[in-house]
């Protein structure tokens, strides 16, 4: 009988306390902070998509502050261990963005330049190096959203 009333219990409060626990979306903090009217990207078509449409997250139509944007993807990839018979284990994949903000209200230019690198291994079967390589450089993509991101709300709040 203990166990059935730990159950009944568990199944009333449990669905309310996750009711309760306050979820907020993470760019809440962020809404209406900077509009782009147009951004313009440079570089290889795959990762100035997904950049493009990163930075875009922060967008909206009901901020006063509106800019366009221009990007520069540069994507630089080098050799970065060999093993004594001269084969390559493992490449450096470098990324480095060049952003420039004008703000259509005055003309003011905000500029940026931004880079992060990463390794990867070559694997034994070619299609899995090509694998590991577009996994490292989706992972750069990632962090350097995330750091122009960061930049564009500091920069907006008059940090």
């Amino acid at each position: 009988k203990m166990i059935y009333k730990i159950k009944n219990w568990l199944v009333i409060f449990l669905p309310l306390m996750l009711l309760s626990c306050g979820f907020k979306s993470i760019n809440q903090k962020n809404e209406n902070i900077i509009y782009f009217q147009n951004i313009t990207v440079e570089g290889e078509p795959r990762l100035t998509f997904r950049l493009k449409n990163n930075i875009l997250l922060t967008s909206s139509n009901l901020s006063e502050k509106k800019y366009d944007a221009q990007i520069k993807l540069t994507k630089q990839k080098t050799t970065k261990i060999k093993n004594k018979a001269g084969k390559v284990e493992r490449y450096n994949v470098s990324l480095s963005v060049s952003l420039e903000l004008v703000s259509l209200n005055n003309d003011v230019k905000i500029s940026n330049n931004f880079t992060k690198s990463a390794d990867y291994n070559v694997a034994l079967i070619h299609s899995d190096t090509v694998r590991n390589e577009n996994n490292i450089t989706k992972k750069l993509i990632e962090q350097l959203s995330e750091e122009i991101i960061n930049y564009i709300t500091f920069s907006m709040r008059g940090g």
